[in-house]
Parts: structure tokens; C-alpha cells; sequence
């Protein structure tokens, strides 16, 4: 993973695994991952179709110029971007992959930047996966950035990765 928090991130979560397909949620502590938070979210597998925000990072709120908290991951994807991202989600939750997610957001039609995305899945209840720890980083840092907000965006790659 090139992206540094994504890197953090991934490298943290597979320590804590410690070889089982996930680790627990109640087993991260947000201390140990602090210098990426603003960067990081958590996702609620309500059903196959809705993932909701438990929580995300500072830094996302802002670029996406909303409080994330209880709103779908998969709302405000065109239909053939929220298909392939519910199978991926899928993955995660059923079978222990790795999301792992290229998108370009744009805030208009001049104003366009790529971000990265893991998806990681954590043990709930019992050992079913009901939530998925993630992080999301630009590839590059626009000026604009600090001043735009991003309103749109499409899924340019995608892979599950086993660990």
C-alpha cells in the first residue's frame, strides 16, 4: 500500500490479528493508530446493502463537507460503482478479505483528486464480522484541497486482497 496512513493502518490490524481472519473490534485502541484518526473510519454492516459510519476521522468530515457519522458508505455511488463496492464490502465482512479501493472525487469539473481506501474487517459479535475499520488518503495534496470540498466520486480500481 503506498498511501502512509493506509500502510499504518493495514500493518496495525494485521499484528492484531495475529494470523485469525480478524481481529476483534474491542481490540483496537485508537491510541496505538493516533497519528492517522483523522484519516481512519469505522463502518456498521447493518445488512448486506447499508454500511454506516460509526465514526470517521476529522480530515474526511472536511473534505467531504459533512459529518459522515451514521450516514451509508454506499450512498452517493452511481449504480455500477455501489454494486462492485457492496461485493467487495461482501468480502470483507463474509469471507476476511481486504478491500482495497482507488476513487476519484471531485469537487467540480476542474477540481479532481484520487484517494485511497482499505477496508478491514473486525470481529463483533461472536466471530461474525459486523464492522469494517478503514482509511481513505489522497495521493497528492492539491492546493485547492484545503478550500474545496468534494461533492462527487467514482471507483477507478478495486481488488480484494487475502492476507
Amino acid at each position: 500500500m503506498r498511501q502512509r496512513t493506509l500502510h499504518t493502518l493495514y500493518t496495525y490490524w494485521n499484528e492484531l490479528r495475529a494470523g485469525r481472519m480478524a481481529p476483534r473490534r474491542l481490540e483496537i485502541e485508537p491510541a496505538r493508530i493516533a497519528g492517522i484518526l483523522a484519516e481512519t473510519f469505522m463502518l456498521e454492516r447493518t445488512n448486506a446493502a447499508t454500511y454506516q459510519f460509526r465514526l470517521a476521522g476529522t480530515r474526511l468530515c472536511e473534505l467531504f463537507g459533512i459529518e459522515l457519522r451514521g450516514s451509508d458508505f454506499l450512498a452517493g455511488w452511481n449504480e455500477s460503482d455501489r454494486a462492485v463496492l457492496a461485493r467487495q464490502l461482501g468480502s470483507v465482512c463474509e469471507q476476511g478479505g481486504v478491500a482495497k479501493l482507488t476513487i476519484e472525487a471531485s469537487a467540480d469539473t476542474r477540481h479532481r483528486i484520487e484517494l485511497e481506501v482499505v477496508l478491514l474487517p473486525l470481529l463483533h459479535a461472536g466471530n461474525t464480522v459486523g464492522r469494517i475499520i478503514g482509511a481513505m488518503s489522497a495521493t497528492s495534496a492539491p492546493h485547492w484541497l484545503t478550500t474545496e470540498t468534494l461533492l462527487t466520486r467514482r471507483l477507478l480500481r478495486h481488488e480484494v486482497i487475502w492476507p
